[in-house]
């Protein structure tokens, strides 16, 4: 943030609402659809302003598409405007993953990192999609969640269970499952098919006639079926880390990990000395699950013990965007491999106190080797700008934080200390007082006031059923102080507070949903198991996640499955298409984006070497290329940077610092 940002976005924040956005503030721009403006989830950018840069609220979209007078959904959505006062006026939507991860958990994740840099000239959407986190409120088990909402704080917290309250999937989803089969949602109306016409409504909705669509993951295949399902509007498309309908996901589980092992081999053996140093390294690999399951590598080293799992977990950790310090993890693999399949982990040991647990760098770390040309006095300069710099980072954190809290306070009006908030603290305070078996039951029927209607009479029930004495006062006299400000308060508090909890249950629900009325039995658990019998790497094929696999299945087992006509055909289609897929992805293979591109005939297919899922975010290259496939999706795009994302191999006899 400069200085300048910072002096703009207070600015904005104690200015009027920008009218560009009372539009949606009255309803929205298509009458079938109406939008509702709420405060947005508190995960902005600090300097997006809510009404100004950004806003967010809810489309309410037909449950059922074929009545669409019957129940209706809100999806929650967040928009943030262009940075620009000339836009193109057909924006980019992004389409999450999952499916039921949801988007608007980091709003500024999709507005900063994923679609920032389109917003140099286009308006950028996100929505949480039906049965996904925030728009989760039609399939909520809430009385599931309720009864096991004891067990779900404790394992949240890492926390032992206690006996008579634990949870597992036999106490949590089937019981979950069969609320919702008895709830009044129809479960058969949440699928791919009904997302894509919710694509469509949303952005016809928040006034976009025409759009483009990134997708990552799940919302590749969401994408894709925008195009069979709903294609009115769409002018080009991105999807990267590519789930096509017609891959068995499930049944090959393991597939996309051994062709990113596949990969890294490949790539060591078109490099001369890395394949002359590691001649046999398919051939290690396959042996050295067994070698470090039968033999592992002791902690008595000094470092942690290492096993096959947990090998192959730190090079998983290559799909994930997050984790930093994998990013150069590839160039040492091969060395790693041979090594540890003699009982050697010098090079891992190294790996792992340099770039999983560094330590913090002073501005001389930062110079590099083009140090050596300088003079004592160019030196000097140069280590004075890199301490300023370091200085102005941690200053960022704190001017970040502070606008926070200024744009919290700003936006919803909450004063210091509300009677809600004293209520709150009561609450906590008369919890310490009563036993164990008492609380439990007090935190239930919480869970089940705040999944119910939000009125006083509902908080001062709960109060008398739970509370005596001199608590009960105390607490009585604050809820009969409540205006209707507080009495939502106490509720979104509430909320607030034991959603992190839900939120596990809720997210793997939402797959299901979608996975075992779709999917199933287009998969089967004996494809899996042939598949698994089949497949060569038990370096990969950690135990946890034969388990979660298997357990899906058997849960699968209790929903009845909608299989629909042609949805695990392959999707034609004229639209124009970047399909990008990374070589280290083990979500979903890069071979599956070669897949997808076989039927759209205006494809561009990218493979980003070294890169992990959504395989596009990981270098500017990708991003850039990104940018230009929207700015123009017809002209053909210059890869000749993505060969420079190669991995150089560390070889056997190369320092290590």
């Amino acid at each position: 943030m400069t200085p300048e940002q910072i002096i703009a976005a207070i600015g904005l924040l104690v200015s009027e609402p920008d009218p560009a956005f009372d539009t949606l503030r009255d309803g929205g721009f298509d009458a079938r659809y109406p939008v509702s403006v709420e405060a947005c989830p508190e995960t902005t950018s600090p300097l997006d302003i809510e009404g100004h840069t950004l806003i967010c609220g809810t489309v309410s979209v037909p449950e059922n598409y074929d009545a669409p007078d019957g129940r209706r959904i809100p999806l929650e959505f967040a928009l943030g405007r262009a940075h620009t006062t000339q836009p193109f006026p057909d924006a980019v939507v992004y389409l999450h993953g999952g499916p039921a991860s949801g988007a608007l958990g980091s709003i500024a994740a999709m507005t900063d990192v994923i679609l920032g840099s389109h917003r140099a000239h286009r308006d950028v959407v996100s929505f949480d999609q039906r049965a996904a986190m925030l728009s989760s409120t039609t399939v909520r088990c809430s009385g599931v969640m309720a009864e096991n909402i004891v067990g779900l704080v404790r394992s949240g917290a890492g926390k032992p269970a206690i006996e008579g309250e634990e949870v597992s999937d036999e106490t949590v989803f089937g019981p979950c499952i069969e609320e919702l089969y008895a709830s009044e949602a129809d479960l058969t109306a949440y699928n791919t098919a009904n997302n894509a016409r919710d694509v469509r409504a949303v952005m016809s909705a928040l006034g976009y006639p025409e759009y483009n669509i990134f997708g990552i993951s799940y919302g590749t295949r969401l994408a894709l079926e925008v195009l069979r399902t709903a294609p009115d509007g769409v002018r080009a498309v991105i999807i990267d880390g590519v789930a096509p309908t017609g891959v068995k996901l499930y049944d090959d589980l393991f597939g996309p990990h051994g062709d990113a092992l596949e990969a890294m081999f490949d790539q060591c053996a078109a490099q001369p000395a890395c394949a002359e140093a590691y001649p046999d390294l398919r051939q290690k690999t396959v042996d050295l699950g067994g070698k470090l399951t039968e033999t592992p590598i002791p902690a008595a080293r000094g470092q942690i013990e290492i096993d096959a799992t947990r090998f192959y977990n730190l090079i998983n950790q290559r799909t994930h965007h997050s984790a930093l310090w994998a990013r150069e993890l590839t160039a040492y693999l091969p060395r790693m491999i041979y090594e540890l399949s003699d009982g050697n982990a010098a090079t891992l040991d190294w790996y792992l106190d340099t770039h999983i647990d560094p330590r913090a760098k002073e501005p001389a770390d930062l110079l590099g080797a083009g140090a050596e040309r300088l003079s004592d006095d160019e030196r000097a300069l140069a280590l004075a700008a890199l301490a300023t710099a370091q200085s102005m980072q941690a200053q960022r954190k704190t001017v970040a934080a502070a606008m926070e809290q200024l744009k919290h306070d700003l936006v919803t009006g909450v004063t210091a200390v509300s009677v809600a908030e004293a209520f709150d603290q009561r609450v906590t305070e008369a919890g310490r007082d009563l036993t164990r078996d008492a609380l439990f039951a007090a935190a239930k029927d919480y869970a089940r006031l705040l999944a119910g209607p939000r009125s006083k009479d509902a908080i001062a029930a709960w109060v008398d059923s739970h509370f005596i004495g001199p608590d009960q006062q105390a607490l009585s006299a604050l809820v009969a102080a409540m205006n209707e400000g507080d009495v939502e308060r106490v509720f979104e508090m509430g909320a607030t507070e034991i959603a992190p909890f839900e939120a596990a249950v809720e997210s793997v629900m939402g797959l299901y949903i979608y996975a075992c009325q779709e999917d199933f039995p287009y998969n089967s658990q004996d494809g899996f198991e042939a598949a698994l019998e089949a497949f060569p790497y038990a370096l990969a094929t950690t135990e946890p996640m034969q388990t979660e696999l298997r357990n899906m299945y058997t849960t699968c087992a209790l929903f009845e499955p909608v299989p629909r006509a042609e949805f695990h055909e392959p999707v034609r289609s004229e639209v124009p298409v970047l399909v990008a897929g990374g070589t280290n992805d083990t979500q979903t293979s890069w071979k599956w984006s070669q897949l997808a591109a076989e039927t759209l005939p205006n494809a561009q297919l990218v493979i980003f070497p070294n890169a992990g899922h959504g395989a596009s975010l990981y270098s500017d290259c990708g991003l850039d290329m990104n940018d230009r496939f929207i700015l123009d999706p017809a002209a053909e795009l210059d890869l000749s940077c993505v060969d420079a994302l190669t991995p150089e191999f560390v070889l056997p006899d190369v320092p290590l610092r």
